[in-house]
């Protein structure tokens, strides 16, 4: 349900601040739902498994859980669903230093209780579960970096990384992200992306250069963020997409097949996708496997990772993603400025101006 949709049907919609990583503020968290949420191992160790398999051979990527990693799959999972009846873990993926769930809350949690707790929970039993695996010798002892300055300072209880029964630290990193379940189809992709994770894992670590946010480097006279091959700005050949409201339906298809004319003798077809025809024509150009640049309203997190059919065009190299303004997590509408202002630079890259 919308803020929108929230308010017309009477319901009051509190505005919460979360301390946690990606919240949807206007969303309740007690009410019955369903979310893709992502637990992050802390300073990214691969505690929870490794990956295995070949993108050629005859066994695909895997993951192959470690000792915790079983546990977690085994034990702590299955807790979550007895401490929390009204909660069902859908679908699992753990990954080397993360895990994805999918979690159906299938009634209202009652006052006081939300997923943020459930999460809460299901991270401090994993937690234990890793100095019980660490105690009895089946997992090796770690010491975190700064565990030494906060035994010294004695202050176990405040500090987030430091759980409050003795000076161990917690397993997962302060909060998780989530996704909340909006519309038909999300469901099927969800589940896609959790079989999909070490396939992709395995292409990001064989071509680590190409998954690389990259900041200041200066394309068509800009300060640019990007992520991809960056030897695409060196073909000559490249032609930017762009439809103007003037075009006729008879300058479209002939600007059209020009276009894909160009991406199939290997040049580069540059882009900000803007209206309906030009994601049109990059959809063709993505299906066929022809040279993409792509501009973009939002820059890159730092470990951003393309999407769908994307993420494979980077992996093979056909792919470059460019933004000349930071990242960041509004969810807004470009502007007409900001169009002209990405139109004008494809046109600059293109070599049109």
């Amino acid at each position: 349900m919308t803020r929108e949709e929230a308010i017309a049907a009477g319901r009051e919609m509190h505005e919460t601040k979360h301390s946690m990583k990606r919240r949807t503020p206007w969303h309740d968290y007690s009410r019955k739902g369903t979310y893709m949420l992502t637990l992050v191992v802390r300073e990214r160790m691969a505690l929870l498994g490794q990956l295995k398999g070949d993108l050629k051979g005859e066994v695909a990527p895997y993951v192959e859980y470690s000792t915790l990693g079983t546990a977690i799959e085994q034990e702590e999972i299955r807790k979550i669903h007895h401490y929390y009846p009204q909660v069902e873990v859908w679908k699992l993926c753990i990954m080397p230093d993360h895990l994805h769930m999918i979690v159906r809350v299938n009634e209202d949690m009652g006052e006081g209780m939300h997923i943020g707790k459930v999460v809460r929970g299901f991270k401090t039993g994993c937690s234990r579960a890793w100095w019980r695996l660490q105690d009895i010798g089946e997992m090796p002892q770690i010491r975190w970096q700064g565990e030494k300055e906060q035994e010294r300072r004695k202050e176990a209880t405040t500090v987030s990384s430091v759980s409050p029964e003795g000076l161990r630290p917690v397993l997962f990193e302060e909060g998780y992200c989530d996704k909340i379940l909006m519309h038909e189809g999300q469901l099927d992709n969800w589940k896609h992306y959790l079989d999909d994770n070490p396939r992709r894992l395995m292409m990001k670590r064989q071509n680590p250069e190409l998954f690389t946010v990259l900041t200041g480097m200066e394309v068509a006279g800009e300060q640019c963020q990007v992520v991809g091959n960056r030897f695409l700005l060196d073909i000559p050949d490249k032609m930017a997409v762009i439809v103007h409201r003037r075009y006729t339906d008879e300058d479209y298809a002939r600007l059209r097949e020009e276009w894909l004319a160009c991406g199939g003798r290997g040049g580069v077809l540059v882009s900000a996708a803007i209206s309906p025809k030009e994601k049109e024509v990059l959809r063709e150009a993505m299906d066929r496997g022809y040279n993409i640049i792509l501009l973009r309203e939002n820059g890159f997190p730092k470990l951003y990772k393309p999407a769908g059919e994307a993420f494979d065009a980077c992996a093979a190299g056909m792919l470059l993603q460019i933004s000349p303004w930071e990242f960041h997590m509004e969810k807004k509408v470009i502007t007409r400025t900001q169009c002209l202002h990405l139109n004008a630079m494809a046109e600059r890259i293109a070599g049109n101006e």
